[in-house]
């Protein structure tokens, strides 16, 4: 209502004048002399304004009616037009003039002769004619109707204008519209657990273990007109439009927590991941899609639903924690095809993820014995200013084998040719490898990986062990030792450099720690490593100890167990990720979050929990990643305000979406 009174009551309108021919009325009751002068001001001001609208529209229409076209040749071209047009001022968008085709348009016109355009289609903006473009980016909505607008800027004696041309689209986007939500989308469905699910099951408890999943998955697609069908005896496949995925999307997959209530004789719970591919060119490129979903979301550690479109992933799902595999044939196949790959390599190169710690020097380190054991030249990427196994790095440099083996990104790239071999270890994302620029010169790659795969992974590697269930890089190195080389070729600092990954990873075995874990460490106790050597790397030095116990005194509880630790000055990252370790100690904590400055203009998040958190989830909302319950992120060009304030909503986002999800489960 008020913006109707205001555009009535705008300058040119006849109501404006009418309200001012009411004021000077008025007036007479004060002084009629003064009463009349005014009276007669504002009835010459509507006749000036009157004749000067009838000359511009004049000047407008003439300019219409003769064009002057390429050759020099006029003729009438756009008063006879079939398209709607009209012309407005650029700076208010005022329509000046337009013709029959837009007035039948839009029933207004004839109606209104000072309305803007932005009153009959409100999102109308005039920068892409400003910036010389001659097509409004989109379509247009103005009433019922949706239109492409083409246009121009011209000049004339009325001022600068423009001049535009509207087309109508309405049912071109309405079956458009109509298509993408009719179009088919394909989904696998795979059982996370199958194996561990039906072991020691009679064939009758199968069954009815089987028959339930089938139930469920059956009632959650039954309104929504898909096709499923079962092709494995642990995968299902199934079609959807488009428009019924997005109701799906919309309840979280209400089906991962379903499935959740079937459990066999010994406890364990039934999982599905879900791999959704959309919006491909074909029914094939879709299917591609859904494949590489369900890997994404199998390598994510399952119970989860990932859609893969041409651009991206989404995620929902993965709260909870991996389930350990009891198989160690894929270490033994990724052995033999690894091993093959070095033998072939006229060097070997080892990298780990950026500001490494002791899991991916010590995992590098497991690589560099595999390639010395096969006689080939190996060297390990590390930046010596920005790590944080220093200590690690003079222990080994200490052997005669490891004489001139750091070197740094720079030395690499030189050293490399087209047969070297890459090996990315503890890490797979490109963004955050030691040296992008080396990771994109090398055709032959290899990655050793214990993280949860985020959406930017290392795509197109000759050899990927990837195992998001594992404590460690080193602890899956480890298992890959035991057939690429004898125990007896391996240094005794090598096996307590790759303990000493376990024992990070693993807050000293007391988190994230399966039977393969221990097997590890066992094996690497053969190799010579000494416990009480491997702890002394984890010792603190005063200072360390200081800034730890700093960041602690400012820590601060978001709730539901969450605690929030920051602070504006640069710490060691090693104090940073132990005062997010001792923050759980604390009783009732699940998770906790510390943010600290790195470098002059950003600001680093280390995460860890312990229990139903996923702080993966969490760091992913600020660009990061990791895995269940160690996790962390790197905020460019931010203020430890601004990061206090990212943080905040997203440990609000996290816990919102968590309660929803108990919510969905009850």
């Amino acid at each position: 209502m008020k913006k109707k009174i205001q555009t009535a009551l705008r300058p040119g309108r006849a109501a404006f004048y009418v309200l001012f021919l009411l004021f000077a009325a008025c007036g007479l009751y004060f002084s009629k002399p003064y009463g009349f002068i005014g009276m007669a001001i504002v009835i010459i001001l509507r006749m000036v304004a009157i004749r000067s609208d009838a000359e511009r529209r004049q000047r407008v229409y003439d300019l219409m009616e003769n064009i002057e076209i390429e050759g020099g040749e006029v003729r009438p071209a756009v008063t006879k037009s079939p398209l709607p047009t009209v012309v407005a001022l650029a700076t208010t968008g005022q329509i000046i003039w337009a013709n029959e085709a837009f007035a039948d348009m839009t029933g207004h016109f004839a109606h209104a002769p000072h309305m803007r355009l932005t009153e009959l289609a409100p999102t109308f903006e005039t920068r892409w004619l400003i910036e010389g473009k001659t097509a409004f980016p989109g379509e247009l909505r103005m009433g019922r109707g949706i239109y492409h607008v083409f246009g121009s800027m011209i000049q004339s004696g009325a001022g600068q204008m423009m001049m535009l041309h509207f087309i109508d689209c309405t049912e071109f986007v309405h079956l458009r519209d109509d298509s993408e939500t009719r179009r088919p989308a394909i989904a696998v469905i795979a059982i996370d657990n199958y194996e561990e699910l039906v072991k020691n099951t009679t064939d009758s408890e199968k069954s009815n273990i089987l028959a339930g999943i089938d139930r469920r998955l059956s009632s959650w697609v039954k309104d929504s007109s898909a096709v499923m069908r079962k092709y494995d005896r642990d995968k299902y496949i199934f079609i959807i439009e488009n428009a019924e995925l997005d109701k799906l999307a919309a309840k979280k997959f209400s089906v991962l927590q379903e499935v959740r209530d079937i459990q066999n004789h010994e406890g364990v719970v039934a999982t599905l991941s879900i791999g959704i591919g959309r919006d491909g060119e074909t029914l094939a490129e879709s299917y591609k899609y859904a494949g590489l979903a369900i890997d994404m979301a199998l390598s994510r550690g399952g119970n989860q639903a990932v859609i893969k479109n041409r651009y991206s992933f989404e995620f929902f799902g993965g709260l909870s924690e991996e389930v350990e595999k009891r198989t160690k044939v894929k270490s033994r196949v990724v052995a033999n095809a690894l091993s093959q790959l070095i033998r072939d390599s006229s060097q070997v190169l080892v990298m780990g993820h950026k500001n490494s710690d002791m899991d991916a020097i010590g995992a590098a380190a497991g690589m560099v014995c595999a390639a010395r054991v096969k006689n080939k030249p190996v060297h390990i990427v590390v930046d010596r200013e920005h790590t944080m196994a220093s200590d690690l790095i003079e222990r080994l440099e200490t052997q005669s084998e490891y004489k001139g083996v750091f070197v740094s990104a720079e030395d690499a790239m030189i050293m490399c040719d087209f047969n070297t071999l890459l090996i990315v270890v503890d890490v797979n994302r490109p963004a955050y490898v030691e040296s992008e620029s080396l990771l994109q010169s090398i055709n032959k790659v290899a990655v050793i990986d214990h993280h949860r795969r985020a959406a930017d992974y290392i795509e197109n590697a000759v050899v990927s062990l990837h195992e998001p269930y594992a404590s460690s890089a080193s602890e899956l190195v480890s298992e890959l030792l035991q057939y690429l080389v004898p125990t007896s070729s391996i240094l005794t600092a090598e096996a307590e450099a790759m303990l000493s990954g376990i024992y990070l990873d693993t807050k000293g075995f007391s988190t994230r720690t399966g039977v393969r874990t221990f097997e590890a460490a066992a094996y690497l106790r053969r190799a010579g490593a000494e416990a009480s050597d491997v702890k002394r790397l984890f010792q603190s030095s005063f200072d360390q100890y200081m800034e730890r116990q700093k960041i602690i005194s400012s820590a601060r509880s978001c709730g539901q167990g969450v605690i929030f630790a920051i602070t504006g000055e640069q710490v060691d990252r090693i104090a940073a990720a132990q005062a997010a370790d001792e923050l759980l100690s604390i009783i009732g904590t699940t998770a906790s979050v510390v943010a600290f400055r790195s470098g002059e203009h950003d600001m680093a998040v280390s995460a860890r929990a312990a229990g139903q958190v996923n702080v993966q989830l969490l760091m992913e909302r600020l660009g990061g990643g990791g895995n269940h319950s160690a996790a962390g992120a790197q905020l460019r060009n931010t203020t430890p305000e601004e990061a206090d304030r990212l943080i905040t909503e997203a440990i609000r986002g996290y816990l919102e979406d968590q309660c929803a999800e108990k919510q969905n489960e009850h």
